[in-house]
C-alpha cells in the first residue's frame, strides 16, 4: 500500500504544489487583478475577468489565483462583490479544465490511470474539451451569470461587508446607567446595534430606552472596515478588555478552510490566541445573520472571520492550511520584478519542455525546483509548508484502493450493476452515466473524493464494454471539476462564499444552468475527442 505514495502521479502533484508556491511570491496575479475592474460596466469587468483568470488557472494553483483577485473584486466601489466572486470562482474551474496541471484532479485521476496500466495523460490533452468548455463558460459568466446572482444590497450600503461583533462595557465606564439612546449607540454610520447580552441572556431587538449595565456585551452588526469607531465610546472592550491593545494593531479579514483543524469547534475553545497570535473580533456565515455570543459560535467551513493578530501571525506555518486570507498579507516575502520575471520563464520553459515531450513533466518539474533552489527562490525548509499534505494522503490511499478494487474485480462487478441500467444503449449512454455520476458526488462531497470514488467503476465500466477506458477517464476528470452547485464541492466556491454574502440557493441558481451547458459541452465532445 505505502507503494502508491511513490507514485510518478503523486510525485509530480507534490513538485507542482512546490512550483507553484514560488511563483505564487511574483507580483503576477495580483497585477492582473487590479486591470480587471473596468469603471461602471458590470459586463467589461466579467469579460476581463474571465480573461485574466481563465489562463492563470489553467498554469496555477487556483485557490493562489482567486485570492489574489479576492480582496480587489470584494472590496471595488463599482459593483457588489456578489456580482463577481463567484463568477471568479466558476472562471478558475474552468481555466483548471484545460491542463494536466490545472487542478490536483487532474493529476489524480492520470495517477489512477497509471497505476491500472494506462499511458500517461498528456499536459495539454485536456485542452481538446476543456478550451470549448472555457469558451461556452466565458459567454455564460460575461453575459447571464450577473443576472442570476444578487445584488445584496443592505451589504453593499455597509461597504459590503457585513459582520457582528462584541463590545463588552466594563466596569467604571461612564455608559452604565444611561440609556441606548443617551449613549449614542445608534447613531454610527456603519455599526448598527442589533442585540445585547446581559447575564447570559439575549435581548434583540434592542430598545433605545434599554438602560446599560456593567457588563453588558452590545452586539453590533456593520461594516469591518468601521470597528474602530468603537474605540471613541468610553470603556468599551471588544470581546475582551485583553484584546484592545490587539484590535489597535493589525486586522485581518480570513475565511476558513474546509481543511481547518478549527471545524466543529466553538471559538472560545479554539486558542486562537496561542495558535496564531490573534483573536476573533466579529465572524459572518454567508448571508446568515448569527445571534449570541462570538465565543459560543462553533466555526463551520466557509465562514469569514475578522482576526486582530499581533506581530507573529504571518509566520504561523498553519495559516494556509486553516485560512484563506481576504485581506493583503505578508505570509511570503516578494520576488522582485527581474527575478520574478526569470521565475516565471523558467516556469513557462518547463512546462512546454514536458508539452513537446522533450522531458517528462515529472522531470522538468524536479530540474525546474532544482533552479528554484540554487536562484534562492525556495527553500528546504518550504517542501512541508507547501506540500497540501491531505491531498497527497488522499491520491496516495485513492492509489490502493483504486488497484484492490480493480485487482479483486470488485469494480467489475460493481460496474456490471450500473451497466444493467443502460442495457443495450452503447457505450455513449454508459459514458453519460459515469459522469453524471461523478458530477452527483462531487456536489456531495470533495471534487478529488469524487474522482477517487468513481475511477476504478469507470475504468471497469469502459472494459466490460470492451471499449477504449480513455473517454471514460476523461469523463471522471471533467465531471469531478464540474463543481458549480455547492459552497462545499470545491475549495474556491467556498472561498467566495463569505466575502460574497451568498446563500446555498445563490449556487444553485446561478450554478445549473452553467452546469447544464458544461455537461452538454463535454458529453459531446468526448466521444469526438477521445473516441471509444
Amino acid at each position: 500500500m505505502l507503494r502508491q505514495f511513490i507514485n510518478p502521479a503523486l510525485l509530480t502533484l507534490v513538485l507542482v504544489l512546490q512550483a507553484a508556491a514560488v511563483i505564487e511570491k511574483t507580483p503576477l496575479s495580483e497585477r492582473m487583478s487590479r486591470m480587471v475592474l473596468v469603471g461602471h460596466s458590470l459586463q467589461r469587468t466579467l469579460t476581463r475577468l474571465c480573461l485574466g483568470i481563465l489562463p492563470l488557472s489553467a498554469l496555477l494553483n487556483n485557490t493562489a489565483v482567486v485570492a489574489s483577485f479576492l480582496a480587489p473584486l470584494k472590496n471595488n466601489r463599482h459593483f457588489p462583490p456578489s456580482k463577481l466572486l463567484l463568477p471568479l470562482s466558476y472562471a478558475a474551474i474552468l481555466g483548471g479544465s484545460v491542463t494536466l496541471i490545472g487542478t490536483s484532479t487532474n493529476l489524480i485521476v492520470n495517477g489512477l490511470a497509471l497505476e491500472a496500466g494506462m499511458k500517461s495523460l498528456g499536459i495539454f490533452q485536456f485542452a481538446w474539451v476543456g478550451i470549448p468548455l472555457c469558451i461556452a463558460g466565458f459567454a455564460y459568466i460575461t453575459f447571464i451569470s450577473h443576472r442570476l446572482l444578487p445584488a445584496n444590497e443592505a451589504a453593499v450600503k455597509i461597504d459590503r461587508a457585513e459582520y457582528f461583533l462584541e463590545a463588552r462595557v466594563l466596569q467604571d465606564s461612564s455608559h452604565i446607567g444611561r440609556t441606548v439612546a443617551e449613549n449614542k449607540f445608534r447613531s454610527l454610520q456603519s455599526l448598527f446595534l442589533a442585540e445585547l447580552i446581559r447575564d447570559e441572556r439575549l435581548l434583540s431587538p434592542v430598545s433605545p430606552d434599554e438602560v446599560i449595565r456593567a457588563g453588558d456585551i452590545l452586539v453590533f452588526v456593520g461594516d469591518v472596515q468601521k470597528v474602530r469607531d468603537i474605540d471613541r465610546f468610553d470603556r468599551l472592550a471588544i470581546f475582551t478588555e485583553e484584546n484592545i491593545t490587539l484590535l489597535k494593531k493589525n486586522l485581518i479579514e480570513v475565511v476558513l478552510s474546509h481543511t481547518s483543524t478549527l471545524l466543529g469547534r466553538k471559538v472560545k475553545t479554539a486558542d486562537f490566541r496561542a495558535r496564531f497570535d490573534a483573536a476573533v473580533v466579529a465572524v459572518r456565515r454567508g448571508s446568515k445573520k448569527l445571534s449570541g455570543k462570538i465565543g459560543s459560535i462553533r466555526l463551520e467551513a466557509g465562514d469569514t472571520l475578522l482576526l486582530a493578530v499581533g506581530s507573529d501571525f504571518a509566520r504561523r506555518e498553519n495559516l494556509r492550511h486553516d485560512f484563506f486570507l481576504v485581506n493583503k498579507i505578508a505570509l511570503k516575502k516578494r520576488l522582485s520584478r527581474p527575478r520574478s520575471a526569470l521565475a516565471v520563464a523558467l516556469f513557462v520553459a518547463a512546462i512546454l519542455a514536458a508539452a513537446l515531450e522533450l522531458l517528462p513533466l515529472l522531470n522538468a518539474l524536479a530540474i525546474l525546483l532544482f533552479l528554484f533552489i540554487l536562484l534562492g527562490y525556495f527553500r528546504f525548509e518550504d517542501l512541508r509548508r507547501n506540500a497540501n499534505l491531505d491531498i497527497v494522503v488522499l491520491v496516495g490511499s485513492a492509489l490502493g484502493i483504486s488497484k484492490v478494487m480493480i485487482d479483486s474485480g470488485a469494480s467489475a462487478l460493481i460496474a456490471r450493476g450500473v451497466l444493467h441500467f443502460f442495457h443495450g444503449q452503447g457505450a455513449w449512454a454508459g459514458l453519460a452515466g459515469i459522469y453524471l455520476l461523478t458530477v452527483l458526488l462531487t456536489q456531495l462531497v470533495t471534487n478529488n473524493a469524487a474522482a477517487a470514488l468513481v475511477f476504478p467503476l469507470a475504468y471497469s465500466t469502459a472494459l466490460s464494454l470492451q471499449v477504449s477506458p480513455l473517454p471514460f477517464v476523461m469523463a471522471v476528470a471533467y465531471g469531478a471539476s464540474a463543481a458549480f452547485l455547492t459552497p462545499h464541492g470545491y475549495q474556491t466556491n467556498l472561498m467566495v462564499y463569505g466575502p460574497g454574502s451568498y446563500r446555498f440557493s445563490d449556487y444553485m441558481k446561478a450554478g445549473l444552468p452553467l452546469l447544464a451547458i458544461y455537461s452538454l459541452v463535454t458529453l459531446a465532445l468526448l466521444p469526438v475527442f477521445f473516441p471509444f
